[in-house]
């Protein structure tokens, strides 16, 4: 694990902070004394306090108690606003003091913290916490007790908006402070280095704890989830302490310098050990939340993608009544979530797992949710461990249902894909859903369940309106020529899209279709490959979320996909009047036709001449449409408007939850331990693929070589100075042409390096053809016969 780079791939909209509103998840059962001391600093912060105070109060684990300590503020209306918020919540108390700097303030309220609290959680007065954020490092601190500290993803807002998140080492933390101040630690661990310690202010002293605490050997916990708000300003701290950089860099050299113990840091998303097993912490001190006379689901997905599965569950849950329904989703597997903040914006709670549990505790997660928030129905999609975890469930809470929805099965997958998954725990499931009827008959036939009915995903008929969208001004935006036929493709850059299919179909268009544009939105590990190959024809434009605006600009759209359920990419084309040419995998047919576009067959083993008449075929279908192309146009929109819109979908299923929950579920005779038994069986046979989300996932956000068999390797002295070089480019923003620069040294080395080599064999190959014509010349006089 080597090479780090700083540049995250999460996207966010800084508009969504939390902290606007105060949003408790419901009325308490169970009290007990506070677990976690929040201490905050507090000098003439009124402005931003409120803020802070809104995301405290929502946090959904509310066994805390928040200290915060006034270091003499003189501003009238900040001590005003304190009293005010002390009053909000008795789970406040306020200290004043004279002034000393946040170090001094921090270590006095440790000191006056609760003597039962066993974490120290450290929130500045202007920063905004997720309202999960407590109970993520909870859990996360619970369920590895051999952790001293743990902090998350820092999103930081105000005068600079980015992501920081960097993958933790020691050696690059004694460098440069990694850890966010916003960390939860072991109380006792705090007392045992000290505290912070450093009277005098702005000494970077929060970087100088961590430290401390790794000298002493105490292991950190990087929880991969953006749920921690960093406000950003020009005359903070931060600030402060880089003008007096020097002095405060003593500190830190001193302190690194006494760093001996090799700490590896707990990192999420990580494999942990294939033969896990579920372990129970019963030492756990959680929350049980009244019921609030609305129906509670628990959606648990893989990820929050921008792909036709996850458009789906999210249209969904955005469309069912907020008056009756309270959504929680949970999800599974190591991914940046694009569209995270959309699901929390309609969902009440969203955890993403892999952030922070090893996924032999999720199930212990997903317990701990069903119990606490009272839940009524759970809905699975697509992730193996949501079907794994289904026969505990079932045996722990027989009267709750249990439902999936599957969007396609994949024969060729060794497993079958999540076909293969419902089958394993139909017994456990009250229903399956799929999104078409060729899906449905492969349930059937293939894998002998019954109970499956058949609901069109649909598609939201009022947001993809082409009339709500300006052509001309979009392909301005996307810089796309304004006087060409746009044949576009939308869609994931993965093998089972076949994007370089696409590429080929449009080369062939173009050679008699000479006014074709061709254009690629989406993203995906064969997006270098796709863009190795175009031409001056094509434009590739990376995820676009607004993925509306795309078809606005598009004359044709393109599906060449090896398997579909049925493409929600189909039916927003179709919604948007864009005729669509698609494979007939899948439910494909069932939407896609010649009066709204085209079909071409799917040859599943293709030699090299099937292939290519594949490819004519594609041809042939675009052609045909582009000349009846107003004409089939007008057919697309009123298809979608007679019989699949989401509204349709989501009031199918408002009725069917209802009727589910009411029924009290089918009942299993199973019992917990057989439960636990299936999920431990999972864990095992699902090890390898997740090993390869998790080294994924790392090697790309990071740039580091991820190897589940090696620790952090020890570097010596020319890796700290490649590290340092590295550091002084990053802040000059000179990398690039470093990059150019080396190449071109490196290529001047190994000509130099080749050119030693000719001429040292070139030297030798001079007395060798001496020796050689000295033997062919004298080989009869050897014996040696040459047979003719």
């Amino acid at each position: 694990m080597i090479k780090l780079k700083q540049d995250g791939g999460i996207k966010m909209d800084y508009s969504k902070k939390p902290g606007d509103k105060i949003k408790k998840i419901g009325q308490l059962i169970n009290s007990e004394n506070p677990v976690i001391s929040i201490i905050t600093p507090y000098y003439n912060g009124g402005k931003t306090l409120m803020e802070t105070a809104n995301a405290v109060f929502s946090q959904t684990y509310p066994y805390f108690e928040w200290i915060i300590v006034d270091d003499g503020s003189k501003d009238k209306e900040s001590l005003e606003k304190l009293k005010e918020i002390e009053k909000m919540d008795n789970r406040v108390v306020v200290y004043h003091k004279e002034n000393g700097g946040p170090s001094v303030a921090r270590d006095y309220g440790i000191e006056k913290s609760n003597k039962d609290s066993k974490y120290i959680f450290f929130l500045d007065c202007d920063d905004i916490p997720d309202k999960t954020m407590l109970e993520c490092l909870y859990w996360t601190l619970e369920t590895h007790s051999e952790a001293s500290f743990a902090y998350t993803t820092m999103v930081n807002f105000g005068d600079r908006e980015f992501i920081w998140e960097q993958y933790l080492t020691v050696e690059k933390e004694k460098e440069d402070n990694l850890i966010c101040i916003a960390s939860m630690v072991k109380k006792e661990d705090l007392i045992e280095v000290g505290c912070f310690g450093i009277k005098e202010k702005a000494m970077y002293e929060d970087w100088n704890l961590w430290l401390k605490l790794l000298e002493k050997g105490k292991i950190p916990i990087r929880v991969n989830a953006p749920i921690f708000w960093y406000r950003t300003s020009n005359t903070g701290e931060l600030s402060r302490a880089n003008k007096n950089k020097e002095q405060a860099m003593k500190y830190i050299n001193e302190t690194a310098s006494k760093i001996t113990n090799d700490v590896e840091p707990i990192q999420f998303p990580r494999e942990a050990n294939k033969y896990d097993t579920v372990k129970i912490h019963k030492d756990m001190i959680l929350p049980k939340y009244q019921k609030n006379g609305k129906k509670k689901i628990l959606f648990i997905f893989p990820w929050m993608v921008t792909g036709g599965a996850d458009f789906f569950n999210l249209d969904l849950i955005k469309r069912l009544d907020k008056n009756k329904f309270e959504s929680i989703v949970l999800t599974t597997t190591p991914n940046d979530n694009p569209i995270r903040q959309d699901f929390e914006m309609v969902c009440n709670e969203v955890y993403d797992m892999s952030t922070f549990l090893d996924r032999s505790d999720y199930i212990n997660f997903v317990d701990y949710i069903i119990e606490s928030r009272k839940i009524d129905l759970v809905f699975v999609s697509n992730s193996h461990y949501g079907y794994y975890m289904l026969p505990f469930i079932k045996a722990k809470y027989p009267n709750i249902p249990c439902m999936d929805y599957i969007h396609s099965i994949d024969l060729a997958d060794p497993r079958s894909g999540f076909g293969r998954c419902s089958k394993d725990v139909d017994y456990c499931l009250d229903k399956t859903y799929c999104c078409n009827n060729f899906t449905k008959k492969q349930l059937i036939n293939d894998f002998d369940k019954n109970n499956v009915e058949t609901i069109y995903i649909g598609t939201d008929s009022e947001k993809f309106d082409p009339v709500k969208y300006d052509k001309n001004k979009l392909k301005d935006k996307y810089n796309i020529p304004k006087n060409r036929k746009i044949i576009s493709f939308i869609a994931r850059l993965s093998e089972e899209k076949r994007p370089e299919m696409f590429v080929e179909i449009c080369k062939r268009l173009h050679y008699n279709n000479p006014n074709l544009y061709f254009v690629i939105a989406g993203d995906g590990y064969l997006y270098n490959s796709v863009n190795s190959k175009i031409t001056d024809d094509f434009i590739m434009l990376g995820m676009i979320k607004e993925t509306a605006e795309i078809y606005a600009i598009s004359d044709i759209t393109v599906n060449c996909s090896s398997l579909e359920g049925l493409a929600l990419t189909s039916y927003e084309s179709l919604s948007m009047g864009v005729p669509v040419v698609s494979t007939d995998v899948g439910g494909q047919t069932e939407l896609i036709d010649e009066n709204v576009g085209g079909v071409v067959h799917y040859n599943k083993n293709a030699n090299k001449i099937i292939y290519n008449n594949e490819i004519d075929e594609y041809v042939k279908q675009v052609e045909r449409v582009l000349k009846n192309l107003d004409e089939i146009s007008k057919n697309c929109r009123n298809k979608i408007e007679d019989a699949f819109t989401l509204n349709s979908m989501a009031d199918k299923f408002s009725n069917i939850f209802e009727n589910y929950i009411e029924s009290n579920g089918k009942k299993v005779v199973i019992s917990t331990d057989s439960g636990y038994t299936e999920y431990n069986l999972a864990l095992e046979t699902l090890y390898q693929d997740y090993y390869f989300y998790c080294k994924t996932y790392i090697e790309n956000k990071f740039g580091i070589v991820y190897d589940q068999n090696l620790g952090i390797k020890k570097h010596g002295k020319l890796y700290k100075f490649k590290v340092r070089v590295g550091r002084v480019l990053d802040r000059a923003h000179a990398k690039k042409e470093a990059i150019i620069i080396f190449n071109v040294l490196r290529t001047l080395y190994q000509i130099i390096h080749n050119f030693i080599y000719f001429v040292k064999f070139l030297i030798l190959s001079i007395p060798a053809v001496f020796v050689l014509i000295y033997k062919l010349l004298t080989r009869n006089k050897r014996g040696v016969k040459i047979e003719k």
